[in-house]
């Protein structure tokens, strides 16, 4: 009797341990299916916020790209004012001498006359493919280029605007028999314009800008351009390529010239350096590399 009454009572305890595990496995696998509705939901808010951000990224992206242009339509248009008085110079020439030949029967003077005209003409004209090169927005044409040429012909353009209309003085130190470089001239001049005009907006009185040129080492020839202007807080050197980002007074900038800049320069594998003390001015230098 007490062999089959121990044996009734194991099996009673294997029951009950038996509904426990039955009950401790539907518990499980309860917590599971809920645990997994939950990873569902989380997977599918992640998904949302992923799509979300895209979407932002593609908008920014976009922004981007039109304040980019907005920022060389602007250059353009200060280089066009420029230009304006260099198209203005040959067209007086052109206009003066074309009559000066209708009224003359001299035919030596009218010969001289022509001369004149069609001296004034090609020179009207490359300033116009100049222009026209300044406005092209593409990736690097790479060429041989003489970095003296090139500072030669954005003061050319500049100088009588920054003197005229923002009281600013030009001057030009150039290093002779500097090596060529290899790279985009219409991103290099594009880099440049842009360093000459911040350097000029960042003396709202006037005052003297220097662009000078030289090599360091058998590797880089650079440019720089120096300001005497108000300077940059050392807190914000770090910042000043950044997209969108800006010292100036609200509405004064977009905080893309200097970014545009860096990426234009980085395209022909060259580098732009600055050094600046607030209050006393800052140097730019753009170092290209050595053909």
């Amino acid at each position: 009797m007490r062999k089959g009454s121990s044996a009734e009572k194991r099996v009673k305890e294997c029951e009950i341990e038996l509904e426990e595990a039955k009950g401790l496995a539907g518990a499980r696998e309860k917590l599971l299916l809920a645990n997994i509705k939950e990873l569902n939901e989380v997977y599918e808010s992640l998904r949302q916020k992923v799509r979300e951000i895209r979407e932002r990224d593609a908008r920014i992206r976009a922004f981007d790209e039109m304040l980019t242009r907005a920022s060389r339509l602007s250059s353009l248009g200060e280089l066009a004012a420029s230009i304006a008085h260099e198209i203005k110079n040959p067209l007086i020439s052109i206009v003066g001498f074309a009559k000066r030949i209708e009224k003359s029967s001299d035919l030596q003077k009218i010969r001289e006359y022509a001369s004149v005209v069609e001296k004034e003409s090609e020179r009207l004209s490359s300033v116009l493919m100049r222009l026209l090169d300044f406005s092209r927005m593409a990736g690097p044409n790479k060429e041989y280029l003489d970095v003296n040429a090139i500072v030669d012909d954005t003061a050319l353009f500049t100088e009588h605007h920054l003197t005229a209309f923002m009281k600013v003085s030009l001057t030009v130190i150039k290093e002779e028999k500097l090596p060529e470089v290899h790279a985009d001239r219409i991103h290099v001049q594009q880099a440049l314009l842009n360093l000459v005009m911040n350097a000029a907006q960042a003396m709202p009185q006037g005052g003297p800008v220097l662009i000078r040129t030289g090599h360091r080492g058998a590797e880089y020839a650079w440019i720089s351009v120096s300001d005497e202007g108000v300077g940059i807080a050392s807190e914000d050197l770090d910042r000043i390529f950044e997209p969108f980002f800006t010292t100036k007074p609200k509405g004064e900038g977009t905080g893309l010239g200097l970014s545009l800049t860096k990426k234009l320069i980085e395209a022909n594998r060259g580098k732009i350096e600055v050094e600046s003390v607030k209050g006393r001015g800052s140097t730019f230098r753009l170092l290209l590399p050595v053909s």
